[in-house]
């Protein structure tokens, strides 16, 4: 990622320029159709009350709130604005097409962004005019903003309400699961090397193993990022040979990937080979997913998909008809003698922000966690790998921490319930403590499971029964 670009005040004054652009009349041929895309109006409508609607929908502050663990000033910033950060995402595509984008030297005007690994070069031709490419470019200004609006443009997807189902037939078994990693980080990078070895070991133990993203591709999701951050070459940890070998791939639907209204996920990821069985029967990429084994389901929740497109999802939803489906396989399993495990990007419970845990899940899967037919839950969303306690669930994690560094504060003070532990296992950079990246490895045997938490570094601080 591109240190210029995730600045929290250099983001801020890119909005205040495309403000400024819209206000002008510039734009005035892309504002209907963006309009018409976050539900604001059609794409014939009068150009000023389009204009009026998109700076309605822009952040007072310019930047909208940081995401998860984002709030330190030297913390990469990713707004939880969608529309903040579909501006980040044309910044960073539109300097790479115009071929100003270098890989990052100490130092410099963005050097306290940690993590990033490449920054916008300063060229003779920059030197001499030194406003180019930067808010004071007004043709450069107009190009961001014309490519954000032309994202906007595009609404959200179309939510698939028939579900993907696997069955895998051996009882042991592995499962790969790591949250918010879509960041291209060097962190994230390492995180992905850690579990394609992983993938390889299980292999020469003639161990099936499976890989899932809990979601998240930064900063908006979009096509281009999902190709950069996660299929690209060395990135996603199973490859097309692993695949065609029985190493399956699944993703869930992250808040940060519905920003760009869900395309990247559904149409760029899930359209790889790789992820081939997350598709309905009738070869549709979906969302939401059961694997079936002999003593497990493991389904995947959407807890993202929203007709609202600029809903910054910090809370879960569950589009319908996901809640009755899981009941239907809740009541099955049960029956059969299985155990149900749960995975989703959005948090049951949490022991930071309790403002995030809104009414819907607990309501719309009530008849399950009333009935205790919930083992384990895994999530992300918040960057952080934590244990939790849950009164309806005996197993609550959350595997937030693949691919977004967050600030280490104070250590002395307990973890507010519910939280149980948390892993403190940390890095320096720029003066300060960072939060380690990590992943997690689910060992099946039968009905029983063992998850062990993998740091970037390759140590393993700890494992634990999943009961």
């Amino acid at each position: 990622m591109i240190a210029d670009f995730l600045d929290q005040r250099a983001v801020g004054g890119y909005v205040a320029a495309m403000k400024a652009q819209l206000a002008a009349g510039t734009l005035d041929d892309k504002a209907p159709a963006a309009a018409a895309g976050i539900g604001r109006g059609s794409p014939d409508q009068d150009p000023k009350a389009a204009v009026q609607a998109v700076l309605d929908a822009l952040p007072d502050d310019n930047t909208g709130q940081a995401s998860s663990g984002g709030g330190a000033t030297s913390s990469p910033f990713y707004s939880r604005a969608p529309m903040v950060s579909l501006l980040q995402t044309s910044l960073e595509d539109e300097a790479r097409k115009s071929g100003i984008v270098r890989e990052r030297k100490p130092g410099g005007p963005f050097g306290h962004i940690v993590g990033a690994a490449e920054s916008i070069e300063h060229t003779i031709d920059s030197i001499l005019h030194p406003t180019k490419f930067s808010t004071d470019d007004p043709d450069w200004v107009t190009r961001i903003a014309a490519a954000t609006l032309d994202r906007i443009a595009k609404g959200n997807r179309a939510f698939n309400p028939t579900p993907a189902e696997h069955e895998i037939s051996d009882g042991h078994f592995r499962v790969l699961v790591v949250g918010d990693w879509g960041s291209g980080l060097p962190h994230a990078c390492m995180v992905s090397a850690l579990m394609a070895a992983e993938v390889e070991d299980a292999l020469a133990k003639a161990v099936p193993i499976h890989v899932i993203h809990l979601g998240d591709v930064y900063y908006s999701g979009d096509p281009v990022e999902v190709q950069r951050r996660v299929l690209a070459d060395g990135m996603w940890p199973v490859s097309a040979e692993q695949d065609a070998r029985g190493v399956t791939s699944w993703a869930l639907n992250g808040n940060h990937d519905m920003y760009c209204g869900g395309w990247g996920f559904y149409d760029t990821l899930l359209a790889d080979e790789r992820f081939q069985k997350q598709h309905s029967p009738d070869g549709q990429p979906t969302s939401f997913f059961r694997i079936r084994t002999p003593a497990w389901d493991l389904v995947g929740l959407d807890t993202s998909w929203d007709s609202d497109v600029l809903t910054e999802g910090q809370s879960a939803v569950l589009a319908d008809p996901q809640a009755a489906i899981v009941q239907g396989w809740a009541a099955e399993a049960e029956h059969q003698g299985r155990k149900l495990m749960l995975m989703s990007h959005h948090q049951f419970v949490t022991a930071y922000d309790q403002t995030d845990i809104g009414p819907v899940l607990g309501a719309k899967l009530a008849p399950l966690l009333e009935g205790r037919q919930i083992t384990a839950w895994l999530w992300g969303h918040e960057h952080r790998c934590v244990g939790l306690e849950a009164q309806e669930i005996p197993f609550a994690r959350c595997i937030g921490h693949g691919g977004i560094p967050v600030l280490v504060e104070d250590t002395t003070t307990p973890l507010p319930k519910p939280g149980l532990w948390q892993e403190t296992g940390s890095f320096p950079e720029n003066g300060s403590n960072w939060h380690k990246f990590g992943f997690a490895v689910l060992e099946f045997n039968g009905p029983d499971a063992l998850i062990t938490y993998r740091d970037d570094d390759g140590t393993s601080p700890r494992s634990e029964p999943v009961t």
